[in-house]
């Protein structure tokens, strides 16, 4: 306190920053003493007949208060398969993860951040409002090694229902399923731009009073994909979170673009999106008047008179833009003709929903598209890789989903490969650090919380904290 008082002129603002690097230093000495004493404790505790001890070995965790650097010890053990590996029996127990050192708080900040702003955006907060300092390329490679991760969930996902081992638990007689694509721009790409797809299915709309309505049970999916790939994970996600044998109608509401149609099961009901079939209609007719007679026919539900107007329209013109313009109007409906009707005007009778839920008209991808993807990934002047915008593509759809934790919650503990042991014995290890003797005692779990350790009395955590002098 008197060093502050003492200079010469001090602002609360600068007040403020002083405390505060106070306290993350504070913090950063904590964590450092009670990491390293649970180590300690933990070494004294375990099997030593099944994890030898092989020393020690220094890191740095990236804390939302700053960097901490401890040493903990590496454990040799045998597995079941009888392959050696090395792991560091504080990080298991504790549950920090490998991903670039940083902790699962400090991912979850970025991973927060990332899906609003830009990297180097992120960098800049983070470097002003936590203990932390990081740069725009180190939150690109978190973010890379989270979406990675988040790619071998999916995969894995795929294969799970293929299998038939995916059900869900929510059940619903009707599903909602909309469709759609973004091109966003690619950087030093062969082509200049490619195309996210994006998936969104739902049950319904939850009333929440005065003309407010909200999708009920979101399913979001994005990524680069081909159309095959794309509706093996759509539909292992719809799996997921659905029981899709108790499902009785799918609607779905698209574009038109082929490939959409493609990934269509034929008992699926298709209707062309009502914001698409009405654009169609006014870039391709520049005439007021012939724009108000189509949609007219389309709202009074006479298809065959709208074709008949349509072909009279095309034969009236004279200027070949507009002839093109209409014979790619026409093409584009014929291609489309079974889905120019919604669902509620096909007079389909949809079954009372046990839940509750309303039945609106469909059409909410547009405004989905915008919110997941275009909003963050298609304008402030940016452009992507095809691997680096396909994570961030899935990082934006769980987070449209509701299911932003789940980017963080699966981070693994950090471990070392068998095909790295000699590696780490010559260059992190010796010899004469091992156990001069075997005993038994405490048989680590292999995760698990801060907790009381099984067989060992009196190990609380009073005690725990008492390490660091709480």
């Amino acid at each position: 306190m008197e060093n502050i008082l003492n200079e010469n002129y001090i602002t609360f603002k600068d007040l403020e920053k002083i405390i505060y690097k106070k306290i993350c230093e504070s913090g950063q000495n904590m964590t450092k003493e009670f990491l390293e004493g649970y180590d300690e404790l933990l070494m004294k505790e375990r099997d030593r007949s099944a994890y030898r001890n092989k020393g020690k070995k220094t890191t740095t965790l990236k804390t939302v208060y700053g960097e901490v650097t401890y040493s903990r010890r590496i454990y040799e053990v045998t597995r079941e398969n009888g392959k050696k590996e090395f792991v560091f029996l504080l990080d298991e127990q504790l549950k920090i993860p490998g991903v670039g050192l940083i902790s699962q708080n400090m991912a979850e900040h970025m991973v927060s951040m990332i899906t609003e702003s830009s990297y180097r955006e992120v960098a800049r907060a983070i470097s002003e409002t936590t203990g932390q300092t990081i740069s725009a390329m180190g939150v690109w490679n978190v973010i890379q090694s989270l979406g990675e991760k988040v790619c071998e969930d999916e995969k894995e996902l795929v294969t799970a229902h293929k299998a038939g081992h995916v059900r869900g638990k929510t059940e619903t007689p009707v599903l909602f399923e909309e469709t759609d694509g973004v091109y966003v721009k690619l950087q030093r790409e062969e082509q200049e731009a490619a195309e996210i797809k994006v998936g969104l299915a739902y049950d319904g709309w939850k009333d929440q009073g005065r003309e407010r309505f909200a999708l009920d049970n979101k399913v979001v999916v994005a990524g680069f994909a081909r159309s095959k790939e794309f509706q093996e994970f759509r539909e292992a996600a719809i799996a997921e979170k659905y029981n899709t044998d108790e499902i009785e109608i799918r609607l779905m509401n698209a574009d038109g673009s082929e490939w959409i149609k493609n990934i269509c099961d034929t008992d699926t009901v298709f209707q062309l999106d009502p914001f698409h079939r009405n654009k169609a209609v006014k870039e391709n007719i520049p005439y007021p008047k012939a724009v108000r007679e189509v949609m007219q026919m389309l709202n009074a539900k006479d298809i065959e008179g709208m074709f008949d107007y349509l072909k009279m329209y095309k034969d009236s013109l004279s200027d070949d833009k507009e002839i093109e313009k209409a014979e790619r109007l026409i093409t584009y409906f014929m291609n489309n003709r079974e889905g120019l009707l919604s669902y509620k005007e096909k007079g389909i009778v949809l079954p009372e929903h046990p839940r509750g839920l309303v039945y609106r008209n469909m059409g909410t991808m547009e405004n989905h598209i915008w919110s997941t993807i275009a909003r963050r990934m298609k304008h402030n002047h940016t452009s992507w890789s095809i691997k680096g915008g396909n994570h961030l593509a899935k990082i934006l759809a769980k987070k449209c989903s509701g299911r932003l934790d789940e980017v963080t919650q699966k981070l693994k503990c950090r471990g070392f490969e068998p095909a790295k042991a000699e590696q780490i014995k010559e260059k992190v290890m010796s010899a004469a650090s091992a156990p001069k003797k075997d005993g038994k005692g405490y048989r680590y779990p292999m995760a698990g919380h801060l907790r009381k350790l099984d067989n060992c009395s009196g190990i609380t955590r009073r005690t725990l904290l008492g390490i660091i002098g709480v």
